[in-house]
């Protein structure tokens, strides 16, 4: 069945429909070629069953702030503040937290839902004190189980204080458990982003996929986070099983993770869904490569967003279309700190060298803009998906990898193709908030890095 809040997202996606209009309007007319071979199949193959499917986007509410002195754009104009619901501070954390669209608040809930006995998440970084307060009160007063596996570099600050709370029952086998993952041997960072509730339930498994880290990517930094109710006799849930026991148990090198993966998914008597098919590096990262390819080829039209931007297979598809005949319309939204690394400041984890990639393609007809975020503060724009639009239907990519030829080959990471209509759609409809309504093009940047 299809839950409320599905109801909820296709109207969001309506009320967004003149912001879409309104701002493709400018834009060129998109071509109506597809590639010959490469269309998408969009009917084959059983359909993930759900009791509900919600995505969610962070979109904080940050404060109009202001700059100290005279700050003037790329083109020359008068800049006074920073742009709003963009650049946000540790102030705006409340406002934005507390809303019941929240991906925070969501979390929240199903923590203290009394029907949840067991919790596994895996993250590159675990700071989000809302987060592990909730954890550690449903380990103390309901005993819930709590596993998680965290990138072995980062800080264990907050890891530490969940491991100090103790059961209710006293019982040593309900305390909770951390692995550290990653750099190990072939295998790169742990970057996993998945949260799953009663994984080995015999009738329903909750499970939260996203771009955001359980940190500050919960509520300030710009993130998808999709909600997931499935009947635990699916092949997308007994696939995140796998997962799970896979960076728990078979995690020492790229082959021994790509082969357990392999077998464990082989096994499921289930086939996979064909409108939400999922792909755990290492192993999976060529065919999750391949839709990506497929995607290209087919669309019209591309929007995406990224926070890192070099992976070459993407980048050498993107230039075929540009320079074939009735090439897609291709919008592109990233972090400013992009920008700033192309003019040799290096202010958040993006180079030099991205720019310089994302310059050849701008030169080929790429369309990007630029999220303000408050890069001193560590904040982001740290989405990471793709909306194809093809003669076909519209398609989603995306997940917890960033668009580097790592994230597809050495990290743990887990990526999602979704045709699901209401998820691409909503997810269609926040890539023009992001597009139209935040970000900022290149000659209304500043034209000096600088900050309120």
């Amino acid at each position: 069945m299809r839950s409320l809040s599905s109801l909820c997202l296709l109207a969001l996606a309506s009320a967004m429909t003149v912001s879409v209009a309104a701002c493709s309007s400018a834009e060129p007319a998109a071509s109506d070629d597809a590639v010959e071979g490469d269309v998408m199949d969009f009917t084959s193959g059983p359909k993930l069953r759900y009791d509900a499917y919600e995505v969610l986007f962070t979109n904080p509410i940050c404060a109009k702030r202001a700059y100290a002195g005279e700050v003037r754009s790329n083109a020359g104009n008068v800049l006074t503040h920073k742009p709003e619901n963009v650049y946000c501070t540790q102030a705006d954390s409340a406002a934005s937290a507390e809303r019941d669209s929240s991906p925070q608040k969501r979390l929240i809930d199903w923590i203290r839902d009394p029907a949840t006995k067991e919790i596994f998440f895996a993250y590159l970084s675990f700071s989000n004190s809302v987060v592990a307060g909730e954890l550690c009160t449903a380990i103390k007063e309901r005993n819930v189980k709590v596993t998680f596996v965290l990138d072995r570099e980062t800080d264990l600050s907050r890891a530490n204080q969940l491991l100090a709370c103790e059961p209710g029952n006293a019982d040593p086998a309900f305390k909770p458990r951390l692995e550290l993952r990653g750099h190990d041997a072939t295998i790169g960072y742990a970057h996993n982003k998945i949260f799953m509730v009663n994984p080995r339930d015999a009738e329903t498994v909750k499970i939260v996929f996203s771009s955001g880290n359980m940190s500050s990517g919960v509520v300030l930094h710009h993130e998808n986070w999709h909600f997931l109710t499935v009947p635990a006799n699916t092949h997308f849930a007994r696939a995140h099983q796998c997962l799970m026991d896979g960076v728990l148990d078979h995690y020492r090198s790229k082959q021994e993770y790509g082969a357990f993966i392999k077998q464990c998914r082989d096994a499921i008597p289930i086939g996979e869904e064909s409108d939400l098919k999922t792909f755990f590096v290492p192993g999976d990262g060529g065919r999750a490569g391949q839709e990506i390819t497929k995607g290209v080829r087919a669309a019209t039209s591309i929007d995406i967003a990224a926070h890192r931007f070099s992976y070459s297979s993407l980048r050498k598809e993107l230039k075929k279309r540009f320079d074939a005949p009735n090439p897609p319309d291709v919008r592109l939204v990233v972090d400013d700190d992009l920008w700033w690394a192309g003019k040799g400041e290096e202010v958040g984890p993006n180079t030099k060298q991205e720019s310089e990639m994302l310059a050849e393609l701008t030169e080929r007809g790429l369309k990007t803009k630029y999220m303000e975020t408050n890069h001193a503060a560590h904040y982001l724009h740290h989405n990471k998906f793709i909306v194809f639009t093809t003669p076909q239907g519209d398609a989603a990519f995306t997940g917890a990898g960033n668009f580097t030829g790592t994230a597809f080959t050495d990290n743990f990471e887990n990526f999602y193709y979704i045709t699901i209509p209401h998820v691409v759609a909503a997810m269609k409809a926040q890539h023009a908030h992001l597009y139209c309504d935040l970000a900022t093009a290149p000659e209304d940047l500043p034209a000096t890095n600088a900050l309120p």
